[in-house]
């Protein structure tokens, strides 16, 4: 599954793409638990919902909340993030 870097505000975003075959495919968004509790785009459900939506044919992105992973930043309680 490829990376991708999302330009944010306070940097770069960390998230991973995968194209349907399909033309006009539905698009599935994984987004993770709260960051400061271990939220990751790499939880467990996280990652078993991408893998369901790719398997029915989605084209699904999951990507780490700024501050996460290789994301950059740093949490800001939910106002950052919603201009990310």
């Amino acid at each position: 599954m490829p990376e991708v870097i999302i330009n944010g505000p306070e940097g770069r975003i960390e998230g991973r793409y995968l194209h349907a075959k399909e033309a006009n495919a539905p698009i599935a968004l994984m987004l993770h638990p709260h960051p400061e509790h271990g939220g990751t785009m790499n939880n467990k459900v996280v990652y078993s919902m991408y893998q369901s939506f790719v398997a029915r044919g989605f084209s699904t992105l999951r990507f780490n909340f700024r501050g996460v992973g290789r994301s950059q930043g740093e949490y800001d309680g939910g106002e950052g993030e919603l201009s990310d």
